[in-house]
């Protein structure tokens, strides 16, 4: 039996990952496992958006930073017409995996249906362009919001008298000190190699490749890509993953 610390993905050699009432025992006795939003998704899958939840919510306490698992709760506040508890989870994927293509892509349309301000928008749909330069959407909206710049006219400047121009300076100082003061910034999410985890072709799916790569496990989230290659899904998004995945592991060994 191959058991490691908490926070890890642990398992033994007798699970069967592409059974689900395995799953689904496996998950009541370890709450802490980072499989959670594969099980998840699997309810997901089958509409039962109560158990998908109650599954999200418990792996999340144990993992608040986990991407996959707060995608997955995207989707199901999705499901459930939350659009307002949509667009936090998917801020929150980001925060943890900026190049989360889908989430980009999916905050852009909940913003748009949520009628944020355009300037919202126009930034959400440049991180999808950084992702997706060649995004038609991303292309057409930006080029919609970025008019050219209109000249404004000249103001003739205005002597002030010596005590308001003093006040005026008192202002702005106090002003760049309260801008100075520093944001508090989350702690990045700190990778670390663990020992491989044996996965069913079967149980492939683009969740499954954001666990195994929030993990560390790069090698094993490379041949999930490639079983869902073999399943015939989506090539574009199948091509974002990989070049994402082979650039961790450039980094990595670098380390």
């Amino acid at each position: 039996m191959i058991i490691s610390r908490i926070g890890s993905i642990r398992t033994d050699d007798k699970m069967d990952l592409k059974n689900q009432i395995e799953l689904e025992i496996y998950f009541a006795d370890h709450f802490d496992t980072i499989l959670f939003p594969v099980l998840a998704d699997l309810y997901l899958k089958q509409q039962d958006l109560k158990r998908a939840r109650k599954v999200c919510e418990i792996g999340l306490e144990h993992h608040p930073n986990d991407s996959a698992g707060h995608f997955t709760m995207a989707l199901i506040e999705k499901e459930d017409g939350n659009l307002k508890a949509v667009e936090k989870e998917l801020e929150h994927v980001l925060l943890y995996t900026n190049d989360h293509f889908s989430a980009a892509n999916m905050l852009c349309e909940i913003q748009t249906i949520l009628g944020r301000a355009s300037t919202r928008l126009l930034k959400s749909w440049q991180h999808v362009l950084t992702l997706d330069p060649e995004n038609e959407t991303a292309n057409a909206f930006i080029k919609k919001v970025k008019k050219p710049p209109t000249k404004k006219p000249k103001i003739k400047k205005i002597q002030v008298k010596s005590k308001t121009k003093q006040k005026t300076r008192t202002k702005q100082t106090s002003k760049k000190s309260k801008s100075s003061t520093p944001k508090l910034v989350p702690e990045p999410v700190v990778i670390e190699p663990r020992k491989p985890l044996k996965v069913s072709k079967r149980l492939a799916t683009f969740t499954l490749v954001t666990v195994l790569k929030n993990q560390g496990l790069f090698d094993q989230a490379l041949e999930v890509l490639n079983a869902l290659e073999g399943k015939g899904e989506n090539k574009d998004t199948i091509a974002r993953e990989r070049k994402s995945i082979q650039s961790a592991l450039k980094y990595y060994k670098k380390d």
